[in-house]
């Protein structure tokens, strides 16, 4: 329920981005559970692409949400044995696919609490020519849905800082950048790209 064309798109470039680096990795990686969790982000990054976009948002919600359920539980259970890349990240992982499966499960819910309206750009009347009218949406989220969206952006916005900076970090201390540091770069970008996600829920 992005509004803002402009914001769709750094989004989408933003998502797709990091998608396309989530399946690169995968390719390199020699481990299994490595690769499993590149998949599950790169499938994180193209469900938050649909989502952005008003005629995708809700396109094959249901699957989306056991998809990104069994994901929260794989990072889980990874993140309680140790595997990936340790407790604390396996856990932001688990609760971005979380958050992916809430937010796919209650998109009805959140949209029933608002409505569409028209915004005529050059037309006399709003419904004569729907190419030339700006879509907007008026309303609020339930009280439910709004509580769990904040607690969710908060969460995304500090775990996002926190990965960006340990980016800026590891950068300082090697003479190229490379792998290592993108990836933590790329966490970041999609915790924060979450947290805008959670955010256009209410």
């Amino acid at each position: 329920m992005i509004t803002g064309l402009g914001l769709r798109w750094i989004l989408t470039l933003l998502f797709a981005a990091a998608g396309v680096f989530c399946l690169y990795r995968c390719a390199l990686r020699p481990g299994l559970s490595g690769r499993v969790a590149d998949a599950l982000h790169a499938a994180m990054c193209a469900g938050m692409v649909t989502m952005a976009w008003p005629a995708t948002m809700t396109f094959a919600r249901m699957p989306q949400v056991v998809l990104f359920t069994a994901a929260a539980g794989w990072f889980a259970v990874t993140a309680v044995l140790g595997l990936g890349h340790g407790r604390l990240p396996g856990a932001h992982h688990a609760l971005m696919m979380a958050g992916m499966a809430w937010m796919a499960f209650v998109m009805p819910s959140a949209m029933a609490g608002m409505t569409m309206s028209a915004t005529s750009m050059g037309a006399e009347h709003a419904g004569m020519d729907m190419g030339d009218a700006g879509m907007t949406m008026t309303g609020h989220a339930p009280v439910h849905v709004v509580v769990v969206a904040v607690a969710l952006a908060v969460v995304f916005l500090v775990a996002g800082l926190v990965w960006l900076a340990r980016a800026i970090d590891h950068a300082r201390t090697v003479a190229r950048p490379g792998r290592r540091e993108a990836g933590l770069a790329m966490e970041g970008v999609m915790s924060l790209g979450m947290a805008v996600m959670a955010v256009a829920m209410i």
